[in-house]
């Protein structure tokens, strides 16, 4: 298992969010959150990319307790989360996208191969030069992707990826996620109200209700 969460509790203003008994998430395999608006799903995703801490319980992560900002930190390396509203910077998709590898000081000539393989991926390699901010909602979830991927995380944590685009674009990023697991063996857990699309989707569903995991259901392999 990738994650382990045991016992975790996540409140905010006192008031209790999610309760989760245990759960687990395989390595390697696509999971689904579904549930309605308020059931939880995107604070769980922000525990989950380590941007937040439980209020009590336990986070395990290749099998290590996360019990420090220190090591919270440190894991936001290896995951990386696309939230449902992506924010482009005012700037070219290039720079959006190269981004996170100035951070870490990834050469500029190895940073523009890497731009580059990200864009192909997203299948918008005519987009390199364009004004991020002017893309449609569509492109601008792929640009978020590319900007994503382009880091090699282990686990992608994707927010309703496909909420807020129209269908043809619903359809390339769906494929898109199958094909980065099936390519590169990443980890991929996103949030859906579309049990159908988590269904076609995900090798786990995930069904939070009120906070709490309500069932898990696992695809005959």
């Amino acid at each position: 298992m990738i994650y382990c969460l045991d016992h975790l509790n996540y409140s905010y203003t006192d008031t209790s969010v999610l309760e989760i008994d245990h759960l687990g998430f395989e390595q390697g395999r696509i999971h689904a959150l579904v549930g309605h608006n308020g059931a939880g799903k995107t604070s769980l995703l922000m525990l989950l990319a380590f941007l937040a801490a439980p209020t009590r319980g336990q986070i395990l992560f290749s099998g290590q307790a996360v019990d420090s900002d220190a090591m919270r930190q440190r894991l936001r390396r290896e995951v990386v989360l696309v939230p449902q509203h992506p924010i482009m910077f005012s700037t070219t998709v290039r720079a959006n996208i190269e981004f996170g590898l100035k951070i870490r000081k990834v050469a500029a000539a190895t940073r523009n191969a890497m731009v580059d393989e990200a864009l192909a991926m997203v299948g918008l390699p005519q987009y390199k030069n364009a004004a991020a901010h002017k893309l449609s909602g569509g492109e601008t979830q792929r640009v978020a992707l590319a900007r994503a991927l382009v880091l090699a995380p282990q686990v992608l944590l994707c927010d309703e990826p496909t909420a807020s685009v129209d269908a043809a674009n619903q359809q390339v990023i769906a494929e898109l996620l199958q094909r980065v697991n099936a390519e590169h063996a990443t980890t991929i857990i996103f949030t859906t109200h579309d049990r159908a699309q988590a269904a076609s989707l995900a090798d786990n569903i995930v069904t939070l209700e009120q906070g709490r995991c309500a069932d898990v259901a696992q695809k005959k392999r």
